[in-house]
């Protein structure tokens, strides 16, 4: 006489015959092709290579999407649109990266080494070319480490508690 099966057991079979009843459907289904990007389209490997929070970064700043002053005003965020470090009217991936008095030596550092892989200077240069280059991801990356990630939002105003650099995730 078999032995008395509990309802957990028996609904356990149930779901584990329907999966395998599911991925056979699919499978049947599925294109035997997987999908793969184009040449073009493959992550930088060496941003693959980094940090998650520093790749994160550095595909917002590629992609316009980081949290600048700019982007901040353009959603509507009640956050002024004016650099927190140098209080610049409007704070931008250009300003970031060519401008803003609080990180001129990391602009410098970056610069220089922009001009020995490339051959251009920073003012041959939009901010989306060295982000686009390939020739130039080692030293962006490198800025991006040195400013702490790069800015997320504006430093705290005083007797806020953030530390600056740091977004609303702690980060």
């Amino acid at each position: 006489m078999p032995l008395p099966r509990s309802l957990a057991n028996i609904r356990r079979e149930i779901a584990e015959e329907k999966w395998e009843e599911a991925w056979s459907w699919s499978g049947k289904r599925a294109k035997k092709k997987k999908y793969k990007l184009s040449g073009k389209m493959r992550q930088n490997e060496t941003v693959a290579r980094g940090p998650k929070r520093l790749a994160e970064r550095f595909h917002q700043l590629r992609t316009g999407h980081c949290h600048t002053g700019q982007f901040m005003e353009w959603t509507k965020n009640p956050d002024t649109a004016e650099c927190g470090w140098c209080q610049y009217k409007t704070q931008t991936r250009n300003h970031l990266f060519k401008n803003c008095k609080q990180w001129k030596t990391q602009q410098k550092a970056l610069w220089t080494e922009v001009r020995e892989a490339t051959g251009r200077g920073k003012n041959r240069f939009t901010i989306r070319d060295p982000l686009a280059d390939k020739r130039c991801t080692h030293s962006v990356m490198g800025f991006l480490r040195t400013t702490r990630g790069g800015p997320r939002v504006a430093p705290p105003k005083p007797g806020e508690g953030r530390t600056a650099g740091v977004g609303p995730r702690g980060r």
